[in-house]
């Protein structure tokens, strides 16, 4: 029995000095440039009977944009870019399970801040026929005039109340979803004036994180040391019964 745990306890010590020496795995995704099977493209309000007015240049290196918010007040007023990532609706998302950070390489001019938006399929409650049915994750991305590198952390991102309200949501279901990315999306910060144009200039965003699957062999491993010795262990102590 001593030497059956000696042997699994050595094992153990050998995963362990293995996993230590193994390099990060680092998951990276570029939003843009564009992978291949995504489309961006801009959006206004002119459809819904507003007075935004949008221009959109997508390059091979550089997206920009520029928008100015309709000034009639009794009118909604939007605006932004949006990312599919689903753009034949195969429900063929993006995992992004292991992400931790958006990283953006941006210039922006009349404004100091965006929201950044993430939609995920949720099961509970989207309806692929129905966009706003996807989950959101939001985050207020602050920014400065000119051309800077800007980290947003993944954790950050939230599900606001009015997504619940607008849904008639149970807020019981809270799970993220980030295996199951369909849409990323920005859009005017919050207190955008109307009537003033703000641009942005795209050079690059990545999506970027430390993957755990060797974590995930690690603990496997140990999983397995452990059902075998409770299983050696049960196995004497009926042998001892018996005998």
């Amino acid at each position: 029995m001593k030497k059956t745990y000696a042997i699994l306890a050595a094992i153990a010590a050998a995963v362990l000095i293995v996993y230590s020496l193994l390099p990060d795995s680092y998951f990276t995704e570029s939003v843009f440039p564009l992978e291949e099977n995504v489309t961006v493209f801009g959006y206004d309000d002119l459809a819904d009977g507003g007075e935004s007015s949008v221009r959109t240049d997508i390059g091979d290196s550089v997206l920009s944009f520029s928008c100015r918010l309709g000034m009639d007040t009794t009118k909604g007023a939007w605006c932004g870019l949006l990312w599919n990532t689903d753009p034949d609706s195969a429900g063929e998302y993006r995992n992004w399970t292991f992400v931790d950070t958006l990283v953006f390489d941006i210039e922006s001019h009349g404004t100091k801040e965006v929201l950044v938006k993430v939609w995920a399929f949720d099961p509970d409650v989207t309806d692929p026929s129905k966009p706003k049915t996807f989950r959101l994750l939001m985050k207020e991305l602050p920014l400065q005039e000119g051309r800077h590198r800007v980290a947003l952390p993944f954790e950050q991102f939230y599900t606001p109340d009015f997504w619940y309200e607008d849904g008639k949501i149970d807020r019981t279901l809270n799970r993220r979803h980030q295996e199951t990315v369909a849409r990323v999306e920005i859009a005017p910060g919050w207190n955008q004036p109307r009537g003033k144009e703000f641009s942005l200039k795209i050079y690059a965003i990545t999506a970027v994180g430390v993957s755990n699957f060797y974590f995930g062999i690690v603990l496997g491993v140990f999983l397995l040391l452990t059902i075998v010795a409770v299983g050696r262990r049960h196995h004497l102590k009926n042998d001892s019964e018996e005998s």
